[in-house]
């Protein structure tokens, strides 16, 4: 709803579903960064985008950074309100104490049109420190030169509803090593082809590190040849080649080349097919390139970039957090899960959250949430029907979302063929 219609939830009304909760509508809001898609989220969305402006993330969370909206009799309530009015009746007694009263993950709906940086998460040490280091030297949480938004690690998984293509992890040593020997702009950093691990840490520290004219030196002949080749064998999604030119034209300015390229040529490139998904953990190097799915991260927005983006650029802090592990990238696929027929999940070592997909044909139903966790989720397609014990009645179609709270049963039931989204605290 605009803003102009918002209504505050009446003090009544949420004490009487404190008493009793229930099953809620919930609105995500959306993240317009660059690289954003026009089309994906507005279409999921039934909105229209006359101006074509990019809609990159649907927020579905509590981050204080853009909260979405519950709501309850003819009002809405930010979810990090509510989760600090009524954190134990939302997550249950055991999950409010053990994630320190806030609303443990966010989940999001991404929407890549272009790269986005080459980026890593911090741990939550890591995380910590950063965060009291920022505030201590008297940042603003909105300042442009601040690399911490909270305090929080972000392992995060994404989960692919088309082709979605991305960097994850170095590529195993030895075939870095081969790949840098065979170009001819940079096989002077290998002579014999042959990496070792500590070499190459010490090599991608030196070539992130490196002044802008020696980027440039190195970058410039080595994307003037890759152009000059893909005139004659246009490059495919598969070949590394292709995203360093498409990065290349959108983030180097000038003569000066952008120093995320040499990343293209280093970390894995991962497609994913729908269904699949990548688990990352916190110091694992990534970049979405294209393609549109379903996130959920612990609930943080701290990332440190090395490259790729018109956002804050962090070499040494990004190396700081850097895992440096090397080898081919693990894809997950979904897992039944034995609480429920209709369910299939991804199983991850996060203690914050869980994705699970429910596939129910018209008439289906899917009963859980007697024994689960905090359920946040959105209907992909279709429609349904959610009924809770006490009587209420959610009606959701394609593109809305819903909250069940903790521990409350629920049966869902397919109008349409549907495919619904869940993210929840693991039981």
């Amino acid at each position: 709803m605009p803003k102009s219609e918002q209504l505050p939830v009446d003090a009544a009304t949420f004490k009487e579903w404190d008493r009793a909760p229930y099953p809620l509508r919930v609105r995500g809001r959306v993240q317009h960064y660059a690289w954003g898609s026009t089309d994906a989220i507005p279409e999921l969305l039934g909105q229209a985008n006359p101006k074509h402006e990019p809609f990159a993330e649907l927020w579905l969370g509590a981050h204080p950074d853009l909260p979405a909206q519950a709501t309850i009799g003819s009002g809405e309530i930010a979810l990090n309100r509510l989760t600090g009015a009524a954190g134990p009746v939302l997550l249950g007694e055991r999950a409010f104490e053990q994630f320190d009263g806030v609303f443990p993950f966010l989940m999001k709906i991404l929407a890549a049109a272009k790269p986005l940086s080459i980026q890593a998460h911090p741990n939550t040490e890591q995380a910590a420190s950063g965060f009291a280091r920022e505030n201590h030297a008297g940042l603003d949480l909105d300042d442009p030169q601040r690399n911490y938004k909270d305090d929080m690690h972000k392992p995060e998984l994404i989960s692919a509803l088309e082709d979605f293509y991305a960097l994850r992890g170095f590529r195993p040593i030895g075939e870095i090593g081969r790949a840098l020997h065979d170009m001819p702009e940079l096989s002077d950093l290998v002579p014999n082809g042959i990496l070792t691990r500590d070499g190459m840490i010490e090599l991608y520290v030196d070539l992130m590190q490196s002044p802008q004219f020696e980027v440039n030196r190195r970058l410039s002949p080595l994307m003037h040849r890759l152009r000059s080749a893909n005139e004659h064998r246009q490059f495919g999604k598969m070949d590394q080649e292709y995203w360093a030119i498409r990065a290349d034209d959108e983030f180097s300015r000038g003569d000066d080349k952008d120093r995320g390229l040499f990343s293209l040529f280093l970390l894995n490139l991962v497609r994913l097919r729908p269904g699949q998904a990548m688990y990352l953990p916190a110091g694992e190097p990534h970049c979405y390139l294209e393609g549109t799915g379903v996130e959920i991260t612990a609930n943080s927005n701290n990332v440190l970039r090395g490259g790729l983006t018109p956002k804050r650029v962090d070499v040494d802090e990004l190396l700081a957090v850097l895992t440096f592990e090397f080898g081919k990238p693990r894809v997950l696929e979904f897992e039944p899960d034995r609480g429920s027929g209709m369910r299939a999940r991804y199983v991850t070592p996060a203690l914050e959250f869980e994705l699970s997909r429910i596939q129910l044909n018209s008439g289906e139903t899917d009963a859980a949430g007697g024994t689960r966790g905090v359920e946040l989720g959105i209907v992909l397609d279709g429609k349904l029907k959610i009924d809770s014990r006490d009587g209420a009645t959610l009606d959701l179609k394609r593109g809305q979302s819903f909250l069940v709270p903790y521990r409350i049963p629920y049966v869902m039931t397919a109008r349409e063929t549907a495919t619904v989204f869940v993210g929840s605290v693991p039981s």
